[in-house]
């Protein structure tokens, strides 16, 4: 699916969230510490995004995702980034040694994973301790007019405009359900807990559209 729309998806992202996206991945960014010596994992890192505001707060970024179109993207948008590496990967069995990593970072990947859980457990596995994890995923709004409003917004609107763009219609009609069901706020905390890790902050933005988790690898 994701192979499917690697060409427009930066585009989309864009017109369907009016730039908001990018104030958010900024968001999730500044959330994770300043390491000048760290290595640092984008996890469902997509065209990699992100990726260069990562590498101003540490050495090194590992981006991983499983789409190879999307890495194709992000290898030829910043062929100029010697200090990153793309590695094609699945989340629920990442091909690295344990304690590799200093931070991670996710962005709108945790709920197109199906194992949520062994998939947190592996970031765990990977990290060193007390390493920091940042996830900006989206959610529900919990007041009943701006849900009902968003809500249409994601089933009517962006359907449309992604099929419009992209030529294809599921993968935009995917993206409302998924974020519909994903269990967000506390419901996510107690995921990052049977997993392992020690949430530290949960922030909602735009009144609940999406959710950025903060949390920490004890030992």
């Amino acid at each position: 699916m994701f192979d499917k729309i690697a060409p427009t998806y930066d585009l989309l992202n864009w017109v369907l969230s009016l730039g908001l996206h990018r104030l958010w991945e900024k968001k999730l960014v500044g959330g994770l510490p300043h390491n000048p010596r760290g290595v640092y994992m984008d996890l469902c890192t997509g065209t990699g995004a992100i990726v260069p505001g990562l590498l101003k707060r540490c050495a090194r970024v590992v981006g991983v995702d499983i789409s190879p179109q999307m890495l194709g993207v992000a290898r030829r948008r910043y062929s100029s980034l010697t200090t990153c590496e793309w590695i094609e990967g699945d989340a629920q069995h990442l091909p690295f040694e344990d304690g590799v990593f200093d931070s991670i970072s996710l962005a709108y990947g945790l709920r197109n994973i199906p194992d949520r859980v062994g998939a947190l457990r592996e970031m765990l596995r990977v990290s060193k301790p007390q390493a920091t994890l940042a996830i900006l995923e989206f959610g529900q709004p919990s007041n009943r007019v701006w849900g009902a409003m968003f809500g249409w917004y994601s089933r009517v609107i962006i359907p449309a405009v992604g099929a419009w763009l992209s030529g294809t219609r599921a993968p935009y009609e995917y993206l409302p359900k998924s974020s519909a069901i994903f269990p967000c706020g506390e419901a996510c905390e107690r995921l990052l807990q049977e997993a392992g890790w020690k949430p530290l902050s949960t922030r909602s933005l735009c009144g609940g559209v999406a959710f950025i988790y903060i949390a920490r690898k004890e030992r």
